[in-house]
């Protein structure tokens, strides 16, 4: 899109439907029927044309004035209550045209002639009022809205000042040194404003490498004017290094045309916003002329404008890391990246790099305002402001992304503006913002769209590819904006659209979009409040917590009548029994969405929706039908009732010919529209689900017509779970006439009864089918050629009880195509499950199959032996389960990285020396392979995970040569007859986990595990008995884990052996944990490091401990301590030391030292006793011990303590808490401090609850 077609003013697009409207016919008959009115009509027009010429002035001046931007506001206001009226006007036409009760040139029964001339009347009073103020602000009739020029870039940049784009710079100079196909190689760089795209090719330009590398180079700064001989008269200057006085493009060109010939060179064009393929062109012919090698950068904001000009992928830029975020503030704010002479104002700080959301421009900008201000209020100042608050010469984000909304054309702003209504880092699907705009009226459906849906698609997408929209990295199905875009959205959109969460100030007359978000688990919607915005257009509920949770305050009766110009009402997941009749009232009403919803069906009113477009249901799991005049929604174009249980559809659903997406067809048994009503709505897209086709009749199947549905993407055929039939051939005949549109990209066939497939399932026509699903076709005892989808991406077959055999008929040989023919070509994801009789799986000996297969899944065939496929080149995930007969080698795959088997006893484990698995990175071997004795680690030289269990005849691990082993993890159970590691030659440097569990015949660890595992972070030993003392501990641990292992703890943790496992000089340790059936001997002498002591007495009171007891034996307590408990004074790092039994004896607790931090608690299972020795000075006074003072009640048998802080986040207040103290009977106060809990402050606090009363904490 041309850039002089672009940059309109926002109100262009509103004022573009009104003149749409007023000449409409509906209208204009109306209002011909009164002269009074007619010439109402005529006014309305011109004062509207009147306003419309100064519209870009305005839109300008709004930036810098006020004055201006509130008579836009009001402006806006006007228009927009003028579009609603006109939209009830034509509203209440095409009704009574519809029900035939009046006729287009009567007026309509809503809206008599006075009442509608007074609305006009009103109207305009508005309009001349605003039309007078237009002079006094001096505001003027320009062409287009005019920005203010940026600063030009140059190739100069301070490399000190870039943190976080190392890795970008490489990637980038990668692509310049990469050999092309094309002697010009065109590399755009896109990116939102702000983001770093310049400085990136500026540190890429002036790359030691990259300037050996070119003959010439050149640094031109484009921006939004494409002046091809201002363009081509620069790059002659940057390599001449001299002024050029040619001014003709032809004497240019021819120049510039010399100076390149046989040249390699290097072209940054900086911020291009072109996106004319014909200018482009133009610019480049010169460049032609140039060596082979020669690269061209181009930074932009547009997709668009990349893939004009690019030959290669363009390289999209990232958000820095919160990190580097935090570097590259710090730099700018105190002059270097270090904040250590300022630590109060650390924690603001790195609040305010979060709001940034790692948009280096942001970080520069907000750090700029806060450059040596020391003052913690000027901080959180900055911190609670908006970037859009700041002052236009303090910030240089405004006017960047201000330049992005700038280049949108006026129906983009609006829709944009639109988006005001989401929260930050909200995550939007495609479609759904695409049916909002589209029930708000912000999609112009032009003659190259079909379907309005696709100029929708073609907002959406041209809104991504000039950054507004960004691809969510959590999912890729949905978008987000970016925390500033969202801002900006906010910005333009002003007071007509709010967002509340509690407060409802912001709620008005003028909101027109309103977005309720619910963030905590009892919401209460204060409909008064909502009822205020007597204009409102959009409602939306949005949840992040539990869908199930209801609101506490019910939607009043007449609430619906005051909001009458709503177009998009959405309640998702409310606790709603069913609509209120007066929901009819909302006649402008096109997007409506109840899904979660508890109602057995809908209203019937709800099929005098007139204007309704977008019906949505999904996960009404109650709803078991729908109204019987469902039909009179005649502009209903979305029906999603995905994940209800209805047992019907309502009958003349043809009647619905706009339909354009129907997510489910409940096919009835004896009642409801048959499926042949579908073969009247011939513009379906997306996905179908039909229900029931046991149901269907082979006549009605054939009118359905699915075959010539070209625009479904999805389709999934379902006869029931408990399908059966007397006549195979019939279902067969059925499945046979339902054959889909060779457009077909997803197909499903549910519990399909026949013993065969039709031919077309399989067939090679069907060239577009990505995914295939078959389960549960009990009968069927062969599989359809699939094989020859010559697309097939993912194939699931599961459930096929009657199956024996796979062989060639399932790969596709001889049916109508040569031997040598590929099969299954395209195929990456196999999966094969719950198939209960299958034995055999023959493979294809004729020709190339799973060529590209990069995942096979093998559960639950129980039968299953024989042979696998042998060569899988592209394998790299094998999982086979629950196949206990199979008896074959594994496939062989050198790409495989990860295998996991599970209950294959039989299964042959390669273990071959000269057998390498070079790329394998991960085992699992669960309770399989049966015959593995010793497994070989030499020939898996890149595992980095190994998890073996239940390989009952495994003895050992071994390695013939030297080696560093890459394992990072190990972990080995339940293997009765495991005896040894490898002995010297084996090292595991870069491990970090080591597990072992039930392995009664181990007797030792590898020798010297601090030199071998240096970098061992957790250890865990069960149920290893014979184990022996480790004597050289890594010194990196983090957790050790010690249970059953008698031999371990007998000798190693007797009271004078404890300094043995040197556990005072595992510096980092986080935890260690040591349970056994007996710990009667068990005793401490355990030394606090020094740096671990409280720091102060203040910091001693504030202890707070949490112990929580478990009810399996076995458990053990643990101690938690934490900085923000004890303050900036005490080490993060965790201590914690556990010891359970089930026989404590009072005798055997250790007294702990007097300073020691390392706290211990000792559990006595039997409930009635709490054990515990502490470090005195952590209290401010001498308190009893537990060991000698009993609770007042011993009766409970499960208790848990709680601190202050944790009861305060739980939102547990002390008066209600003592006040539960009176009431229930195994209340307790602990003797911990010796004070009553209300006066315990600055102390800290515990309290005990029966586990078993509905007074728990939990």
């Amino acid at each position: 899109m041309a850039l002089e077609a672009v940059g309109g003013a926002f109100l262009e697009a509103v004022f573009g439907s009104l003149f749409k409207a007023i000449v409409s016919p509906v209208v204009v008959g109306l209002f011909k029927k009164s002269k009074s009115s007619d010439l109402l009509l005529k006014r309305l027009k011109i004062s509207l044309l009147s306003v419309n010429v100064v519209l870009n002035d305005a839109e300008e001046k709004q930036m810098r004035n006020g004055a201006v931007k509130e008579w836009l506001e009001e402006l806006k206001d006007v228009v927009l209550d003028a579009e609603d009226l006109l939209d009830e006007i034509s509203t209440d036409a095409k009704m009574d045209a519809a029900t035939e009760v009046n006729t287009l040139n009567s007026i309509p029964v809503n809206l008599c002639g006075k009442e509608l001339e007074q609305k006009v009347e009103d109207i305009l009073e508005r309009l001349d009022f605003i039309i007078k103020q237009k002079d006094m602000l001096e505001l003027q009739v320009v062409k287009e809205v005019k920005i203010q020029p940026k600063i030009p870039s140059s190739s100069v940049v301070g490399e000190s000042d870039v943190y976080g784009r190392d890795d970008d710079r490489e990637a980038l100079i990668n692509l310049l040194f990469w050999n092309y196909d094309s002697n010009i190689s065109v590399i755009p760089v896109v990116g939102m404003g702000g983001i770093g795209k310049t400085t990136l090719a500026q540190l890429v330009y002036n790359d030691d490498r990259v300037q050996k590398e070119f003959d010439l180079k050149a640094w031109v700064h484009v921006s939004d004017q494409f002046d091809i001989p201002k363009i081509t008269k620069s790059l002659v200057e940057e390599i001449t290094s001299c002024s050029c006085s040619f001014e003709d493009l032809n004497l240019l060109q021819q120049d510039l045309k010399k100076r390149l010939l046989k040249k390699k060179f290097l072209f940054i064009l900086d911020d291009v916003w072109n996106q004319s393929y014909v200018k482009w062109e133009t610019l480049k012919n010169p460049f032609l002329s140039g060596a082979p090698g020669s690269k061209i950068i181009v930074t932009t904001r547009i997709a668009h404008v990349a893939s004009i000009m690019r030959t290669v992928q363009p390289y999209y830029l990232s958000e820095l890391c919160e990190d580097d975020s935090w570097m590259l503030f710090a730099k700018h704010v105190f002059g270097y990246a270090n904040l250590t002479v300022h630590p109060n104002l650390r924690k603001i700080g790195k609040e305010i790099v979060k709001k940034c959301k790692g948009l280096p421009l942001a970080l520069k900008t907000l750090a700029g305002i806060l450059r040596s201000k020391d003052d913690a209020r000027e901080w959180y100042k900055v911190l609670n402001s908006q970037i859009w608050d700041l002052q236009e010469d303090e910030s240089n984000i405004l006017p960047a992304l201000r330049l992005s909304y700038h280049y949108l054309p006026s129906h983009l702003k609006r829709c944009f503006a639109y988006c005001s209504i989401f929260p930050k880092d909200y995550e939007f699907e495609k479609e759904k913002l695409i049916l909002l705009w589209m029930a708000e009226g912000l999609l112009q459906q032009t003659k190259r769209h079909k379907r309005i849906e696709e100029a929708g698609d073609e907002y959406f997408y041209e809104l991504m590819s000039r950054s507004f929209f960004q691809q969510s990295k959590r999912d890729k199905s949905c978008f987000v904006m970016h925390h500033l875009v969202n801002d900006l959205a906010q910005f333009v959109s002003g007071k007509f659209s709010a967002k509340v969460e509690g407060n409802y100030d912001e709620v008005g007359e003028s909101t027109r979009y309103l977005l309720h978000l619910i963030a905590h688990k009892f919401p209460a919607v204060h409909w008064r409040a909502i009822s205020k915005a007597i204009r409102l257009r959009t409602f939306v509920e949005l949840r992040l917590v539990d869908k199930s949770v209801t609101f506490i305050d019910e939607m009043p009766y007449d609430l619906l009548v005051k909001l009458r110009y709503l177009r998009v009402l959405s309640l998702t997941g409310i606790y709603l029994q069913g609509l209120p009749d007066t929901i009819t009232e909302l006649k402008l009403l096109r997007y409506l969405d109840v899904s979660g919803a508890k109602m057995y069906k809908l209203r019937k009113c709800i099929s005098r929706l007139y204007n309704l477009q977008t019906l949505k249901l999904v996960g009404c799991s109650e709803l078991l039908e729908l109204p019987i005049d469902m039909h009179s929604l005649v502009h209903l174009r979305h029906l999603d009732i995905s994940g209800t249980c209805l047992k019907w559809m309502p009958l003349h659903m043809s009647a619905l010919r706009n339909l354009q997406k129907l997510s489910d067809f409940f096919v009835g048994k004896e009642c409801g529209s048959s499926i042949a009503e579908l073969g009247e709505l011939s513009d379906l897209h997306g996905s179908l689900f039909i229900h029931h086709i046991g149901y269907v009749s082979y006549r009605d199947s054939e009118k359905a017509k699915l075959k010539e549905k070209e625009f479904l993407e999805k389709l999934i055929l379902d006869w029931g779970e408990n399908a059966d039939t007397d006549n195979s051939q019939h279902e067969k005949n059925i499945l046979d006439s339902l054959q889909p549109h060779t457009n077909l990209k997803e197909l499903a066939i549910y519990n399909y009864p026949g013993t065969n497939f039709p031919n077309w399932v399989g067939d090679s026509s069907f060239c577009n089918l990505l995914f295939m699903e078959i389960k549960g076709s009990k009968y069927c005892y062969e599989l359809p050629p699939l094989g020859q989808l010559p697309s097939l991406k993912e194939l699931r077959v599961a459930k096929f009880g009657g199956l024996v055999s796979v062989g060639s008929e399932f790969y596709g040989n001889g049916i109508g195509s040569s031997a040598a023919t590929e099969s299954f070509p395209s195929l990456e994801t196999l999966r094969i499950d719950d198939m209960s009789a299958w034995e055999v799986w023959c493979p294809n000996k004729t020709c190339r199959a799973f060529a590209l297969l990069q995942e096979l899944h093998i559960n639950n065939c129980p039968k299953l032996r024989g042979d696998l496929p042998i060569n899988l080149p592209s394998l790299t995930l094998l999982v086979i389960r629950d196949c206990k007969q199979l008896i074959s080698s594994l496939p062989t795959a050198s790409a495989m990285r990860v295998l996991n088997v599970e209950n294959c006893g039989n299964l042959k484990f390669p273990v071959l020396e000269n057998q390498c698995h070079q790329s394998l990175t991960s085992l699992y071997l669960h309770n399989s392979c049966d015959s593995l004795q010793f497994f070989p680690l030499g020939i898996f030289p890149s595992l980095k995970s190994l998890d073996i269990s239940g390989c009952k005849n495994l003895t050992a691990l071994t390695v013939s040569v030297k080696m560093n082993t890459p394992l990072r993890s190990l972990s080995i159970s339940n293997c009765p007859n495991f005896t040894s590691f490898p002995t010297k030659v084996f090292a595991a440097p870069k491990l970090t986990l080591l597990s072992i569990d039930c392995c009664e015949e181990l007797k030792s660890l590898p020798r010297k595990m601090d030199q071998k595992m240096p970098s061992l972070r957790e250890l865990q030993l069960w149920r290893c008995p014979q184990i022996q003392p480790i004597e050289d501990w890594p010194c990196d641990l983090r957790s050790v884990s010690i249970w059953k292992c008698d031999k371990l703890i007998a000798r190693g943790l007797e009271c004078n052996q404890l300094n043995s496992i040197k556990l005072r000089h595992l510096i980092e340790l986080g935890a260690f944990t040591v349970r056994s059936a007996d710990c009667s001997t068990v005793s401490s002498s355990v030394q606090a490091s020094p740096r671990r002591a409280l720091s102060s007495s203040s910091q001693r009171k504030t202890y707070a401990g949490r112990v929580s007891r478990r009810k399996s034996s076995g458990q053990a307590f643990r101690h938690k301590t934490d900085q923000r408990e004890f303050g900036n004074g005490f080490d993060t790092s965790e201590t914690r030391i556990n010891i359970s039994s089930s026989k404590c004896s009072r005798a055997s607790i250790p007294t702990a030292r007097e300073n020691a931090t390392n706290v211990l608690y000792i559990r006595h299972d039997d409930g009635d006793d709490i054990i515990g020795t502490f470090p005195s000075d952590l209290c401010p006074r001498s308190w009893p011990s537990w060991s000698t003072q009993r609770p007042k009640k011993t009766s409970f048998k499960s208790f848990t303590l709680r601190t202050k802080t944790e009861l305060a986040n739980r939102g547990v207040s002390y008066t209600s808490l003592k006040n539960m103290g009176n009431q229930v009977e195994n209340f307790f106060e602990l003797p911990l401090l010796g004070k009553k809990p209300g006066n315990l402050e600055g102390y800290g606090q515990a309290f005990v609850t029966s586990d078993s009363e509905n007074h728990k904490l939990e």
